[in-house]
């Protein structure tokens, strides 16, 4: 015969058993993404998607239903407050009182120069002559705006404690020459409206917003063909001597 082996038998009859039930609520730990707790919205956040911008450009752009780069409404609308701010303030100059006389003298030399100029352009197409200066004045000062607006917005990337960067301080420079020259133009043809012919030669509303559309639409395209489908954001504060430089500079351009 052969030999019987000692082998144990477990009986679960033998034990003290209860009903296994899922718990009442859901445990924090669960809610994963890597666990089913959350498995919609696991699916959700691990889904890749189809354009990738740096988050810097939804700052100032967006996308249409189709991934196309457009301008953001909101934005046009910021911008369109520093014009109705700005449109019929007069230029700063600063300094001692000295440098200051000497940059209001130049402004002068500088307007009559423009105005001399264009005088001799009226004497034949009087009409064109005004509308392309028109245009000039519009895209000027729809350039001068957007630079405000883009030089107050900057201001959050800039770091703390720390000394203002090459880049702001020519963004800076180049603010107060734009708008030098927006306030430049705005006065020639304040000068010399009548010369022109033309019904109306104020600087109209509807026809910055255009402008300031078709700049940010460029932009906005720009942008994208650069930086689509790469990831990056700058985030830093700054201090408040920082800030009330910024906001001085943009009060006085």
């Amino acid at each position: 015969m052969p030999k019987t082996r000692n082998v144990d038998f477990f009986d679960p009859a033998d034990e003290e058993t209860v009903e296994l039930l899922p718990p009442e609520t859901t445990p924090e730990e669960a809610f994963r993404p890597d666990t089913n707790g959350d498995p919609e919205g696991s699916a959700t956040r691990l889904e890749t998607p189809n354009i990738v911008l740096p988050s810097f450009y939804y700052e100032k752009y967006d996308l249409d239903d189709g991934g196309n780069p457009i301008f953001k409404p909101l934005v046009v609308d910021q911008i369109m407050d520093v014009f109705e701010a700005k449109k019929s303030t007069e230029i700063v100059f600063n300094g001692t009182e000295e440098a200051v006389k000497k940059q209001e003298l130049q402004y002068d030399d500088d307007l009559n120069v423009v105005i001399g100029g264009l005088v001799l352009l009226t004497d034949i197409q009087a009409q064109a002559t005004g509308i392309r200066v028109l245009q000039l004045m519009t895209d000027t000062w729809s350039e001068f705006c957007s630079r405000a607006w883009e030089y107050k917005a900057s201001q959050s990337t800039l770091k703390l404690d720390a000394e203002l960067p090459d880049w702001f301080i020519q963004r800076e420079e180049e603010l107060m020459a734009i708008a030098r020259k927006a306030r430049l133009i705005r006065d020639v043809v304040k000068a010399i409206d009548e010369q022109f012919g033309l019904n109306s030669t104020s600087l109209d509303t509807g026809r910055v917003r255009a402008a300031v559309e078709r700049r940010q639409q460029r932009l906005a395209e720009w942008n994208y063909n650069k930086h689509a489908n790469t990831t990056g954001k700058v985030s830093s504060n700054m201090n408040q001597a920082t800030v009330e430089h910024c906001e001085s500079i943009f009060a006085s351009v």
